[in-house]
C-alpha cells in the first residue's frame, strides 16, 4: 500500500516517528505526524500490509514515476516506475493532499494518470476527486431541490462592481469563495474586497461562488463522515459568543465530537446518494458539511470528497484505532473486488 503525504517535510517527520528517533513532537508536545497517519499505519501493518510513503512533491506525474518512496518495514528508500507501481502496490491511498487550491492542476493531472495507468485501487476514487475539485457541483444539488446555501457563480474575471450589484449593495451580508479548492480557504467578505485583490486572484481560481453569510454557522458547522456507505462519526465547530465578529476563523473556534440526530443522518445519506447515484461518482471517504436553520433543518455547505479530514486527533486513541480498522476493511474489500 502506498500512502501519500503533502510535503517532503512531513515525509521526514513520518520517517523520524516510525524509526523512534527524537524530534517527533512539536513544541506543544503533540506529534508532528498527523494522528491519521499513526493509526492507519499501525492498523495496516497489524493486518499484513506493506506500507510505503511518498510525498506528492516526489512524483513525476507524466511517467507516474514515484521517487524517494519510503518502506517502513525495511527503513529503506527506493523508486517506483509505473510498471513497478502496478506490480508492487495494490492500493494508493491519496488522502493527505495539503491545500488543494494552490495545487489543483497538479492533483487533477495525477488522479487522471492514476485512473488510466494504475491497475490497482485508488482511495479516494478518482471519479470523485476529479469531479469534486470544482465546487460548482453545488448547482447539481440545487437543481435537484436539495437544501443548499443560496449560491451564485461568477467567472474569475468578475469585477467588484458586478459583485456589489449582485449583493444588492448589502456587501457585509455576503461572502465569496473560490470554486476550486476547499471552500473554507480564501473565503472573504465582499465588503473587504477590492479590485486589486480580485485581479491578483483571477489566474489562481477557477471562478467565484457568491453566498449570503449564514449567521447560524456561529452556533455550529456540522460534519458527518462516511467510510463507504457507513457513517462513522460527527463533528461540530462552533464559536463562543465573545469570538463572534467579522468572519469565522480558526482562532477561537471550538471543535468537538457530535452525535448526529436522525434527521442529520438522513440528510447526510441523501447528500451521499445524490453524489454516488444521481451523479454517478463512486466515493470511498467523504464528509458532509452543513449548518442548521432555527427549525433544525440542515442546509448543505459542502460535500467533501477530495480531501476530507477525519479529525482523528479529536477522537482519542480507542476511537481513532477503530476508525482506522473500518477504513482498512473498506480498502481491503475494494482491492478484492
Amino acid at each position: 500500500m502506498l500512502l501519500h503525504l503533502p510535503s517532503r517535510s512531513m515525509l521526514e517527520s513520518v520517517i523520524t516517528h516510525f524509526e523512534g528517533r527524537s524530534g517527533t513532537e512539536a513544541p506543544n508536545g503533540k506529534p508532528r505526524v498527523p494522528m491519521e497517519i499513526i493509526h492507519l499505519t499501525e492498523v495496516f501493518r497489524e493486518r499484513g500490509w506493506r506500507c510505503l510513503y511518498c510525498s506528492l512533491c516526489d512524483i513525476e506525474i507524466a511517467s507516474l514515476r514515484h521517487r524517494n518512496v519510503y518502506d517502513i518495514a525495511t527503513g529503506t528508500r527506493h523508486e517506483l516506475t509505473n510498471s513497478s507501481l502496478n506490480a508492487q502496490v495494490d492500493a494508493v491511498v491519496a488522502r493527505l493532499l495539503g491545500p488543494v487550491e494552490s495545487r489543483r492542476d497538479e492533483i487533477q493531472e495525477y488522479f487522471e494518470k492514476l485512473w488510466t495507468d494504475f491497475t490497482g485501487t485508488v482511495v479516494n476514487h478518482p471519479a470523485s476527486v476529479l469531479y469534486g475539485l470544482r465546487k460548482d457541483y453545488l448547482f447539481e444539488y440545487i437543481d435537484r431541490g436539495f437544501r443548499v446555501i443560496p449560491t451564485r457563480y461568477f467567472e474569475p474575471s468578475v469585477s467588484l462592481q458586478e459583485l456589489t450589484r449582485a449583493c444588492g449593495n448589502n456587501l457585509e451580508g455576503y461572502i465569496v469563495k473560490p470554486v476550486t479548492g476547499e471552500l473554507g480557504n480564501s473565503f472573504m467578505a465582499v465588503h473587504e474586497l477590492n479590485e486589486k485583490v480580485l485581479r491578483h486572484k483571477e489566474p489562481l481560481v477557477g471562478g467565484w461562488l457568491l453566498q449570503p453569510f449564514n449567521p447560524h454557522v456561529w452556533d455550529g458547522e456540522y460534519q458527518i463522515f462516511f467510510v463507504g456507505e457507513r457513517i462513522v462519526h460527527g463533528m461540530r465547530k462552533f464559536y463562543p459568543k465573545d469570538k463572534r465578529f467579522g468572519l469565522p476563523a480558526r482562532a477561537g473556534r471550538i471543535v468537538e465530537r457530535y452525535a448526529p440526530t436522525s434527521a442529520d443522518r438522513t440528510f447526510a445519506r441523501e447528500a451521499r446518494v445524490l453524489w454516488t447515484e444521481d451523479l454517478g461518482k463512486l466515493t470511498d471517504l467523504c464528509r458532509v458539511d452543513f449548518v442548521k436553520e432555527p427549525d433544525g433543518l440542515p442546509v448543505l455547505l459542502e460535500f467533501e470528497a477530495v480531501n476530507p479530514g477525519f479529525s482523528f486527533g479529536k477522537l482519542g486513541r480507542p476511537r481513532s484505532h477503530r476508525l482506522a480498522e473500518i477504513i482498512e476493511r473498506h480498502i481491503r474489500k475494494r482491492v478484492r473486488y
